[in-house]
């Protein structure tokens, strides 16, 4: 009854707005960005005005993404009428970027998101910690709305499906998820270019970063804890840019005895954390003691203005106190 509730309320939020502004989180993932795009294609499909922005660039595994060109990266709409916010992932009022402004000026904020941390910032909220991916929420969205994703628009969501599960490993690919996945195939949805992007292809220089990352690895609190820290002159060395990790924090979890895996990267204003769990702690309770969120099994957390190695021992101390408390 509460998710019915909450989409009649979210289509009537869509149907009264004329002038949207839609945006996910910083950093922007595969499930941020394809539900960026995904949404601000519905929305024109639907007749409205939409500017659609997103603080970063994407990193290049998601430069294959159809229509790039129709999100603002790093440009704040100027002189330009928004009655409607519509923000994906973006757990609290700062995740997608400083609009303050526009919190102020518009009618309805709609709030939809996935993480159990997410607040309730908006005049409509939908956060189903349930949820695999925020793509499953819009998916759903588009059907409650009786709209027929296209091809384009299925292979914006079925990116973040496939993202947020780990290519359907992780333990939020539920039922719902994989009927949603295969939803997005029916609808056209380009798992041949998503797999080959995604999965087949790293450049040389994330290859060799990753090498120098296991190299650093270390593990702490009777091997139940993986940390990997990597520095500024890391990042250099490679000439890469801090945000080309992905995929690393998860490689020490396949290791019998760890629980939870850590990445600390030097930045160049912040220290940026992310965690992965293997099930039995719950890495977003820390994410959270340090002003981040996530999920159970995925968390992370940034610092501005931060050393590296202070974050490193106060991050350690904490995981130290939950993975202690395990048999």
């Amino acid at each position: 009854m509460t998710r019915l509730v909450q989409f009649k309320k979210l289509k009537e939020a869509i149907k009264n707005g004329k002038y949207f502004f839609v945006a996910g989180h910083q950093n922007c993932d595969g499930d941020s960005l394809g539900c960026t795009l995904a949404v601000t294609s519905l929305l024109k499909r639907l007749g409205k005005k939409v500017y659609a922005y997103s603080k970063d660039r994407p990193g290049g595994d998601l430069l294959f993404l159809p229509n790039l060109d129709t999100v603002h990266f790093g440009e704040m709409p100027k002189n330009q009428k928004i009655d409607t916010m519509f923000l994906l992932e973006c757990s609290d009022k700062k995740r997608g970027g400083d609009f303050d402004e526009l919190f102020e000026s518009s009618k309805h904020i709609l709030n939809v998101d996935h993480h159990i941390t997410g607040e309730k910032y908006g005049t409509v909220n939908y956060i189903e910690p349930h949820a695999s991916s925020t793509a499953e929420i819009i998916v759903q969205l588009f059907e409650f709305l009786k709209v027929k994703p296209t091809a384009k628009e299925a292979t914006y969501l079925y990116t973040g499906l496939v993202t947020d599960t780990a290519r359907f490993l992780h333990s939020n690919t539920t039922a719902e998820a994989l009927r949603c996945s295969a939803y997005m195939l029916e609808c056209g949805a380009d798992i041949h270019t998503i797999n080959e992007v995604l999965y087949n292809t790293k450049p040389y220089k994330e290859i060799k970063l990753l090498g120098r990352a296991l190299e650093k690895l270390v593990l702490h609190h009777n091997r139940k804890t993986a940390e990997i820290t990597l520095k500024a002159k890391d990042f250099k060395s490679f000439k890469l840019d801090p945000r080309y990790t992905q995929g690393i924090v998860s490689r020490p979890v396949k290791i019998p005895s760890v629980e939870v895996s850590v990445l600390l990267r030097e930045e160049p204003d912040r220290v940026a954390v992310n965690l992965r769990s293997k099930g039995n702690v719950d890495v977003s309770s820390i994410a959270y003691k340090f002003g981040g969120g996530g999920h159970a099994r995925a968390a992370g957390f940034k610092l501005l203005g931060a050393k590296i190695e202070t974050v490193k021992k106060d991050l350690l101390k904490e995981i130290k106190k939950a993975v202690s408390k395990l048999k």
